[in-house]
């Protein structure tokens, strides 16, 4: 199983195009890693978390074929997560030759907002399951968890477990210190990649609420590790970077290099046997 991560920022992008501070300037300046889209990832080429604002940029930069997407899975319904639009290009009489439906996966609002922008939408086009928190289900050979994540305030919004052939993937953002029934839920779980957000940087806060700091994610590290979660060989990635958060990309390398932490940066692609690519 592999992750590949189509974008990386949070909701604004870096830079913010409105955005003159100093974390903007200095992204335009430098551009390469510290240009960051907004965060969707896909798993084998085959399962996409979340469609960004640039999906359809991202696929081309990164010589990906959304014909091949067999899964689809949301974790909130906020705009830089939830571009359902571009799935209208999905529809009949819009995208043409499709072999396969899409099978898609989310809370209520996730599922309702798809089906209210594509009416009429077909099952050989898409599949809709809307799932409620901490159900396991099956599909293309992944067994999918959604569990809560602490971040909107009027949504059930989810982090995703992925298991496959193994090998089990923890997708843990947009959250900030996660529910305590998502801990109870998770303990004893060996999970073989760790994959968080860093919203915040550095902000004093090691338990934030509804984006996590540098320090919830080094004090999530140690509670993941104190519930025997982590192995020897166990990844973790941090992704969806804020310019409020004040770090570029090689600052937030240095500062996650003791914790063994990797920065996710766009197009980065961690394979879950063999390291990071």
């Amino acid at each position: 199983m592999k992750i590949h991560f189509l974008g990386s920022a949070a909701s604004e992008g870096i830079p913010n195009p409105f955005c003159r501070c100093n974390h903007c300037q200095q992204a335009r300046r430098l551009k390469g890693k510290d240009i960051r889209t907004r965060s969707s990832a896909i798993i084998d080429d085959v399962m996409l978390i979340d469609v960004a604002p640039e999906f359809s940029q991202q696929l081309l930069r990164d010589g990906l074929d959304a014909n091949g997407i067999t899964d689809l899975l949301f974790t909130h319904t906020h705009p830089d997560h939830f571009n359902v639009g571009d799935l209208f290009s999905r529809m009949e009489g819009y995208g043409f030759e499709l072999d396969h439906p899409l099978a898609v996966f989310g809370n209520d609002r996730a599922i309702n907002g798809c089906a209210a922008v594509l009416p009429g939408f077909t099952k050989y086009r898409f599949e809709f399951n809307c799932l409620p928190p901490f159900v396991t289900v099956e599909s293309h050979g992944y067994r999918l968890t959604p569990l809560l994540a602490n971040h909107a305030k009027w949504e059930l919004c989810y982090v995703w477990l992925i298991e496959k052939e193994g090998k089990t993937l923890f997708y843990g953002h947009d959250s900030g210190w996660f529910p305590e029934q998502t801990w109870q839920w998770l303990a004893g779980k060996l999970l073989d990649l760790v994959v968080l957000e860093c919203t915040y940087g550095f902000n004093g806060n090691d338990r934030s609420d509804n984006h996590m700091s540098l320090e919830t994610v080094f004090a999530a590290q140690q509670k993941l590790h104190d519930m025997h979660c982590l192995h020897d060989a166990s990844q973790m990635v941090v992704s969806h970077i804020s310019h409020s958060g004040g770090l570029m990309h090689e600052e937030l390398v240095a500062a996650c290099r003791e914790k063994n932490i990797t920065v996710a940066y766009d197009g980065l692609i961690v394979e879950l046997n063999h390291g990071k690519a």
